[in-house]
């Protein structure tokens, strides 16, 4: 018997592979008609079709990543707005305070200054031992000028636009009538507010001298209400930026 040449065993293993593989083909497209009910002569449109999905599925993807860094930046920016709001709050709740406009509490002191109980000699002016708006404006001017941050007169509140003034026997205090005896009161360091209102030559100095009942103590916790009156400003305006 002739031996077999070697281009006639080249030629035998591709039929072989070639053979294989067509049997391998002919089974996937009969899986493929038997599970996806798809005939062989439509594989290359549902090929393209698939293909169509996975782009469309990349560009979903790729919109849905644009998206969440979108609602990340929105986020950050809320975040951010957040933080100035938070800010602005806290300074307009430090420029209420600073306006009187809430109730306050700390320590300090408390000034109480009443009529004199002297009897009046035959002639003398009842207006000497009465206690007028002068010297309760002079106990608040005196405790300001101490450093107090805040101060009230029978429970009203003192602030920028508050008046002072006497009707009659009794004080007027903004817009509201206040009867002897007056009591004072202002937050801040108690020593140093104690040594300004009792010192010698001062308000105080001089209504004991003229014997008024005065009694200035030091608070560990003074509690003022807030102000409940309007701030009318008919000619004072606001100067603009760069003018």
């Amino acid at each position: 018997m002739l031996a077999a040449q070697p281009w006639q065993l080249a030629l035998t293993a591709v039929a072989v592979v070639v053979g294989f593989v067509l049997g391998v083909q002919v089974r996937t497209e009969r899986s493929i008609e038997t599970n996806l009910q798809v005939t062989s002569g439509r594989l290359g449109e549902v090929a393209y079709r698939y293909r169509q999905v996975e782009a469309r599925q990349a560009a979903l993807r790729s919109r849905l990543a644009e998206l969440r860094q979108e609602i990340a930046d929105e986020e950050q920016q809320a975040a951010a707005g957040r933080e100035a709001t938070a800010a602005l709050a806290a300074d307009l709740a430090q420029l209420r305070t600073l306006s009187g406009l809430t109730p306050v509490h700390g320590p300090g002191v408390l000034v109480v200054i009443a009529d004199s109980t002297r009897p009046l000699k035959p002639g003398e002016d009842p207006n000497l031992v009465l206690i007028h708006y002068s010297d309760v404006h002079a106990v608040v001017a005196t405790l300001f000028a101490a450093g107090a941050e805040a101060v009230a007169v029978n429970g009203e509140r003192v602030v920028g636009t508050t008046g002072i003034a006497c009707v009659g026997t009794t004080i007027l205090c903004n817009a509201r009538r206040l009867a002897p005896p007056y009591r004072i009161e202002a937050i801040g360091d108690p020593h140093v507010l104690l040594a300004a209102a009792v010192a010698r030559g001062g308000i105080l100095d001089e209504l004991r001298a003229f014997e008024f009942p005065v009694a200035v103590t030091a608070e560990s916790d003074v509690r003022l209400p807030a102000y409940t009156g309007t701030f009318v400003h008919q000619f004072a305006t606001p100067v603009e930026t760069g003018r």
